[in-house]
């Protein structure tokens, strides 16, 4: 729940980017990301990473143009490495990367592509029914054939979502919610009629444009062949496959009252998070890059 749906005061973007001062010397380590709802789940990550670290508090800023700014403001007098986390999304394919040493991207679309592994999706059944055998629930899900599957399902989805904004046609991609593409009674599956109908509405909005030339067909379109190449974790957005796997676990097993969030969350707690590896390394080289020129308090280990 939001503060603002609780009724609790809530702190404006400039407060949460203010708010580390005082954390200072409760962190060993400062991280700072986008979404302000995703605070929780990004804590239970990198306690997870860094292990070893004292993580107090994550701080939220309320977007990437907002963590970019805090990255780059001059008027940082806090000796914590600061490390800002930003999402891949389309940056990698669009080439917007920002170059900055305290900037790390995800080497994944998102947060959610990298909680997402088979053994944690067993966990959460069993956290719900204790009874089953974890072998049993992996069986009946066949969760590694799903993965595969809901993954090369949406890669042409993606690349309509690509398309508008690599053409800048002002058309809703990937914000939109993954069930706007299923099938209502299977939301674990691709409604191909909603897929056509959002190509349709991106060749309108080309012709609106006078796009130039115009957008015939994304699979072979020369402007989106990056995207068509991309792996699948390059491509698509890993919300959107644990929305479906989401929906497609509960049609086979109850999990009771569990929303959305609460499954992702669950996924963090209960996965490895071997896809992050990478991820830590950089940031231990530059907390160790840091720590070496004096302005930390703590060496992290190797």
């Amino acid at each position: 729940m939001s503060a603002a749906a609780s009724g609790l005061p809530a702190r404006s973007p400039a407060g949460m980017a203010a708010l580390d001062v005082f954390y200072s010397q409760f962190n060993d380590i400062n991280f700072y990301v986008e979404d302000d709802e995703q605070e929780n789940l990004y804590e239970v990550v990198f306690k997870k990473l860094f292990s070893e670290l004292k993580i107090t508090r994550i701080f939220p800023l309320g977007g990437k143009t907002a963590v970019l700014q805090h990255a780059t403001s001059s008027s940082r007098t806090i000796k914590n490495f600061r490390a800002y986390i930003i999402d891949r999304d389309f940056d990698y394919l669009l080439g917007k990367q920002f170059k900055h040493p305290n900037v790390f991207y995800l080497d994944r679309f998102c947060i959610e592509s990298h909680v997402l592994e088979i053994s944690a999706v067993v966990e959460v059944v069993i956290e719900n029914q204790p009874k089953r055998r974890r072998a049993e629930v992996e069986a009946k899900l066949s969760l590694d054939a799903r993965f595969f599957s809901i993954y090369r399902s949406l890669r042409p989805l993606f690349v309509l979502f690509f398309s508008a904004q690599r053409l800048e046609l002002g058309v809703k991609n990937c914000s939109l919610p993954p069930e706007a593409f299923c099938k209502p009674k299977r939301l674990w599956e691709l409604n191909d009629v909603a897929i056509v109908q959002y190509e349709a509405d991106l060749r309108a909005a080309g012709q609106a444009k006078l796009l130039d030339p115009p957008l015939v067909d994304p699979r072979t379109d020369f402007r989106l062949s990056r995207a068509t190449r991309a792996s699948d974790h390059s491509l698509v957005s890993g919300k959107f496959v644990a929305a479906m796997l989401f929906h497609y676990v509960k049609s086979n097993y109850s999990l009771g009252s569990i929303t959305f969030e609460s499954f992702v969350y669950r996924l963090a707690k209960n996965c490895g998070l071997v896809s992050m590896r990478p991820f830590a390394a950089r940031v231990r080289a530059a907390v160790r890059a840091h720590a070496a020129s004096g302005g930390s308090r703590k060496e992290i280990d190797a």
